[in-house]
């Protein structure tokens, strides 16, 4: 059995569980609440390293693809890192450099208006040396979606 401690949550968020990722939602302007994800990772002394502009390049490459439907209004992916954190998961697992930076996904669907959705990836089972990760992760979602 996995327990996954939720920081210093009075009461952690639940996220809806897919396959592959943790989903959150808040009511909101996706320009909004990308302020406050921005906001969040720096207060939390973590640095934005790159945003990748998920919706845009979907929207681009849609008519090569041969794709009519536009699944997102808009997407992007914010990744950051925080130094201490890094470098204690680097030090427990040098291979787990593909979770770092951290990203998470921040996106308006086109079929649900007025939700923005903040996801990360579904956390891996052994959480020994992710366990920080994950919680930063939370604490910047937590704080998103309760500012």
């Amino acid at each position: 059995m996995v327990l996954f401690s939720f920081a210093s949550f009075a009461a952690p968020i639940k996220p809806q569980i897919t396959a592959t990722s943790w989903v959150y939602s808040v009511k909101g302007e996706f320009a909004d609440v990308k302020e406050d994800l921005v906001r969040a990772i720096e207060t939390q002394g973590a640095v934005v390293s790159y945003t990748a502009h998920a919706a845009k390049m979907l929207k681009r490459t849609a008519a090569a693809v041969k794709v009519k439907n536009t699944v997102y209004q808009n997407a992007e992916v914010v990744l950051f890192c925080k130094a201490e954190i890094a470098h204690k998961l680097l030090q427990a697992d040098p291979h787990a450099i593909t979770v770092c930076p951290y990203p998470i996904a921040i996106y308006t669907l086109t079929a649900k208006p007025g939700l923005v959705f903040l996801s990360i990836t579904k956390p891996p089972k052994d959480l020994t040396s992710y366990q920080p990760v994950l919680d930063i992760l939370l604490v910047i979602i937590d704080d998103v979606i309760t500012f």
